[in-house]
C-alpha cells in the first residue's frame, strides 16, 4: 500500500555511507511517496528528486521556492561545465568568484584575519577558465552565471567578480564589466594576487622552512631584498614596480635562486603559506588588498544583491 514517508536530516543520525545507502534502498520502493529534509548535497544526489523545495530565511520569514527536476538537472549541467560541484556550494547565501584556486584558498584568510570580516554566508570560489573571459566566448560564460543566479536555482546568487589585471588594458576592463552587467566586476590593485607577497621576510621564512631537513645555508631576509632590488631594472619608482611586475614569475625565480633548484614555487602551495606568514606576521603588509576586499567587494556586492 503507498504510504508518504517523512524523513529529516537523515545524515545527522548516519555515517554518510549509510545515509546514501538509505536513500538508495528508498528509491526501491517509488510506489511510496517521500519527502526529505536536508542540508547534505550527497543527499540530494543520491534521491535523483523530481522536485526540490529550497526554503531561504529571508527578513524574518522562510520563503520557499520549488525547482522540478528539468531545472535542477539544467543547472548540475552548468555547475559541470564551471568546475563546480554541489558540495561546493550548497548551503552558501551567496558566491564571490575570483581569478584562480590561489584566491580561493587566500581571500577567506585575508578577510577573516585582517579585515575582521567573517565570510558567514558566503562562499569564495575560483572560476575554471578565466583565459575564456578574453575571447569570443566571454558572453556564454557570463550567461551561464546569470543563469545560475536565478530565483529558481542551486546556486545562491553571485555578488560579484575578482580579477587580476594581469596586463588588462583600462579599456579591456571595461569591456569585460560591460559583459556582465547584473554582477559587479572587480580588479585587484595590483597586477595579480602574487604581487603583494614580495615580503622579503616572508619568503625567506618560507623557502627555509621548505629546505630546513636539508643541509643548506638558511636564506637572510636581507639576501631577498637585495635580490629583488636587483631585478628591477624599468625605470619607476619602486611602487610602481611593485604592482606592475610579474609577481608570480619574480617568486618562481627567486624560489629557483635560493634553494638551489631544490623548491620550485607552486602559486597554491607557497602563496597560501606566504599569506598565512603575513596574517600572522606582518598583517599590515596585506592591509591595502584587505580594504578592497571587504570595501569594494564584499560590502558593495552584498548591498547590490538586496536590491
Amino acid at each position: 500500500e503507498p504510504r508518504t514517508i517523512i524523513i529529516d536530516e537523515p545524515q545527522s543520525f548516519l555515517h554518510p555511507g549509510a545515509a546514501k545507502k538509505l536513500i538508495e534502498i528508498l528509491r526501491e520502493f517509488p510506489q511510496h511517496q517521500y519527502f526529505i529534509a536536508t542540508h547534505s548535497p550527497m543527499i540530494i544526489a543520491a534521491a535523483k528528486p523530481s522536485t526540490i523545495v529550497k526554503l531561504r530565511y529571508d527578513e524574518g520569514e522562510t520563503r520557499a521556492s520549488v525547482m522540478n527536476s528539468e531545472d535542477i538537472n539544467q543547472q548540475r549541467s552548468l555547475l559541470t561545465e564551471l568546475g563546480v560541484s554541489l558540495s561546493d556550494i550548497f548551503g552558501a547565501d551567496n558566491i564571490l568568484w575570483v581569478e584562480g584556486q590561489t584566491e580561493q584558498e587566500c581571500f577567506p584568510l585575508i578577510l577573516e584575519k585582517l579585515a575582521n570580516k567573517p565570510l558567514r554566508g558566503t562562499q569564495i570560489l575560483a572560476m575554471k577558465n578565466t583565459g575564456d573571459l578574453e575571447g569570443k566566448r566571454a558572453h556564454v560564460i557570463f550567461d551561464i552565471y546569470d543563469k545560475l543566479s536565478g530565483g529558481r536555482s542551486l546556486l545562491p546568487p553571485a555578488i560579484g567578480f575578482v580579477f587580476d589585471r594581469e596586463r588588462r588594458s583600462e579599456q579591456q576592463r571595461k569591456d569585460l564589466q560591460k559583459r556582465c552587467p547584473h554582477h559587479p566586476v572587480k580588479f585587484i590593485p595590483r597586477r595579480m594576487y602574487e604581487n603583494y607577497l614580495l615580503h622579503p621576510e616572508a619568503i625567506a621564512a618560507v623557502i627555509n622552512k621548505e629546505i630546513q631537513c636539508e643541509e643548506a645555508p638558511l636564506t637572510t631576509s636581507t639576501e631577498v631584498k637585495q635580490w629583488i632590488k636587483q631585478q628591477k631594472k624599468e625605470k619607476r619608482s619602486d611602487e610602481e614596480w611593485f604592482i606592475e611586475v610579474d609577481g608570480a614569475k619574480l617568486l618562481k625565480n627567486l624560489f629557483t635562486e635560493f634553494s638551489e633548484n631544490r623548491v620550485e614555487f607552486s602559486k597554491t602551495n607557497h602563496s597560501y603559506k606566504l599569506t598565512e606568514w603575513l596574517v600572522n606576521n606582518e598583517p599590515e603588509y596585506l592591509r591595502e588588498l584587505a580594504n578592497f576586499l571587504c570595501q569594494e567587494v564584499l560590502e558593495q556586492g552584498e548591498n547590490d544583491a538586496k536590491f
